[in-house]
């Protein structure tokens, strides 16, 4: 009976406090996606297990096989949901921009503006790591990489270059790809921009939020790059969605992206 009274009052505030995260990222991004959505979900769904466990006696399964199945299922899709969230933390600090060496680009991924134009704090985030790294290496073009979204008044690549330009990048060492609306297009497209009717690899630096690098450098690869990740800070306001969101955004891309 203990067991049972923790069991409920763990899930009841960890369910309330999935629901409220959904809810206070929904009011700060004003988007739906799944990550912002899933939490919420989860803790529907264990707000359903108190009540259950609280209203209904013994399990909704009777057959014990079917019980058992499910259990191990269960447990061997957690133990990959922690293999790949592990690669996802892991991947930025193995393939750092000091291990590239010299290149001729550096290129920026966007990830959103603002109705008004303004880059979100992710996108500002990238940004002043790409002004950072062009102050020490100021041969470099930044290609600035985003299309315009249902709810943007611009391409991302206009405001990103807008930016860049107002901390002191000079516009003649920007380039802006306005057509992507995706990480697979954002390097694609990039690409036709550095070296147009070539197959040979190109080293490059790029810049993407920390958790997003270990997708980006795979699909980067698919599109010819030997890439090299500046990972920025993801704010801490959506920093547990975006992780949560990147792990099915990574399976969707290894499957589908080619």
């Amino acid at each position: 009976m203990n067991r049972k009274r923790i069991i409920i009052a763990l899930f009841s505030v960890l369910g309330v406090i999935l629901i409220w995260d959904s809810v206070f990222t929904w009011n700060y991004v004003r988007s739906i996606n799944l990550g912002i959505v899933l939490p919420g979900l989860l803790g529907l769904l264990l707000i359903s297990i108190v009540l259950k466990m609280v209203l209904v006696e013994g399990p909704v399964i009777k057959s014990r096989r079917l019980r058992s199945l499910i259990r191990w299922a269960l447990i061997i899709c957690m133990v990959f949901f922690v293999l790949i969230e592990g690669l996802i933390i892991a991947d930025p600090y193995l393939h750092r921009a000091e291990l590239a060496g010299r290149v001729d680009y550096l290129l920026v991924l966007g990830c959103g503006i603002w109705p008004d134009g303004r880059p979100t704090l992710a996108l500002i985030n990238r940004l002043d790591k790409a002004v950072e790294y062009y102050a020490g290496n100021p041969h470099v073009k930044v290609i600035v990489s985003g299309g315009q979204g249902p709810d943007e008044p611009m391409p991302e690549a206009e405001a990103m270059a807008e930016y860049l330009i107002g901390k002191g990048v000079p516009e003649t060492s920007i380039i802006k790809e306005t057509r992507s609306t995706s990480t697979m297009e954002n390097f694609k497209f990039s690409r036709e921009l550095m070296q147009p009717g070539t197959e040979e690899p190109v080293r490059l630096v790029f810049i993407t939020s920390d958790f997003h690098v270990l997708r980006a450098r795979i699909l980067a690869k698919r599109n010819g790059f030997d890439a090299y990740a500046i990972p920025a800070p993801t704010p801490s306001v959506i920093l547990f969605n975006s992780y949560l969101r990147e792990f099915f955004a990574f399976i969707k891309s290894m499957v589908l992206d080619y």
